[in-house]
């Protein structure tokens, strides 16, 4: 069985301030990674989010006194142009929770397209000549240039009467990075590091929650530095589990050109995942992400226990030369 690689990575926004859960369609890296021989792939997902809390502005952690919650449903794919370049799509479906009193307990709708793809600079273990002989290349690893785009498609604070309506950022966001994946040993043991630059463009407000306003209100969100180092065990043709910690930290947003007081935002999570090969073009990936629930793991964000289900599909391999 020739080994195939998938790397869904989310990272989670804050949303609103009245609302604290992870009301959004996603980042531009909620996307599925296809492999050198692979032609293309379908990839189904869920993702439940129980929030568990929040991190204040000195990072202190505070509990929560509601439930709150999110699932969301995405259907992506991946398509692979040529040896080096390759595309993906994204669209989530949103749904939230809240047992707020006074409030509206439920919301859901389509979040925000997510388009992405990556340029792969080399790839692992490829044939190389030395004089007339072919041999493997051990020692490069596998590195590609990232980038993504999410477009706002879902519904904003801008828009939603309530905070469980909110789906989607409001704004467009674009995103460029590195990943690198390094085999310790063939086939069995791997290192994977991604690294990502999110900048959110400007936004210029006509309401806040349906409600019309009569000044400006032009919000710049802050640039947002993603990161994770993963390291990738595969037992056999069926069995594999991964082990990442990850995290992001975000400069202050502004709004008219003033910096938010303490707007700053950093986050650190740790996830099990754990992948079965039923057949050659089918796997079944099943993971949790935790935070931990103490103080200066995070600053103005919630916190979150998320489970993960995803089922994905390779199409016919694709020999590039």
């Amino acid at each position: 069985m020739k080994t195939r690689i998938i790397i869904t990575i989310i990272f989670l926004f804050k949303a609103a301030e009245i609302f604290t859960c992870n009301s959004c369609g996603g980042g531009t890296s909620d996307l599925a990674v296809l492999s050198l021989d692979g032609t293309a792939l379908i990839n189904l997902g869920f993702t439940f989010d129980k929030y568990n809390g929040v991190w204040d502005q000195n990072g202190k952690w505070r509990s929560n006194d509601y439930s709150q919650s999110q699932i969301k449903t995405v259907l992506n794919s991946a398509y692979r142009i040529s040896r080096h370049l390759q595309f993906a799509i994204a669209l989530p479906f949103i749904s939230n929770r809240s047992n707020i009193p006074g409030l509206k307990q439920t919301g859901s709708g389509i979040g925000d397209l997510i388009l992405g793809g990556r340029y792969e600079f080399t790839h692992e273990f490829q044939p190389k000549k030395k004089g007339k002989k072919l041999s493997l290349d051990t020692k490069l690893p596998y590195t590609a240039l990232t980038f993504g785009m999410s477009v706002p498609t879902g519904v904003s604070e801008e828009t939603a009467l309530n905070g469980v309506d909110i789906t989607g950022k409001g704004f467009y966001m674009s995103s460029l990075g590195l990943s690198v994946i390094k085999s310790i040993v063939k086939s069995r043991l791997q290192f994977i590091f991604d690294f990502s630059w999110q900048h959110s463009f400007e936004k210029n407000y006509k309401s806040m929650f349906g409600i019309p306003l009569n000044s400006d209100y032009i919000k710049q969100p802050g640039d947002k530095f993603n990161y994770s180092l993963a390291v990738n065990y595969i037992f056999n043709s069926w069995h594999a589990i991964t082990l990442t910690a990850s995290g992001f930290s975000q400069s202050s947003y502004e709004i008219n050109n003033v910096p938010g007081v303490n707007s700053q935002e950093k986050s650190t999570n740790f996830v099990l995942s754990y992948t079965y090969y039923p057949s050659i073009p089918f796997r079944i990936t099943t993971s949790v992400k935790m935070g931990i629930p103490n103080d200066n793991f995070g600053k103005n964000v919630p916190g979150s226990t998320t489970f993960n289900l995803f089922f994905t599909y390779y199409f016919s391999d694709l020999n590039l030369k």
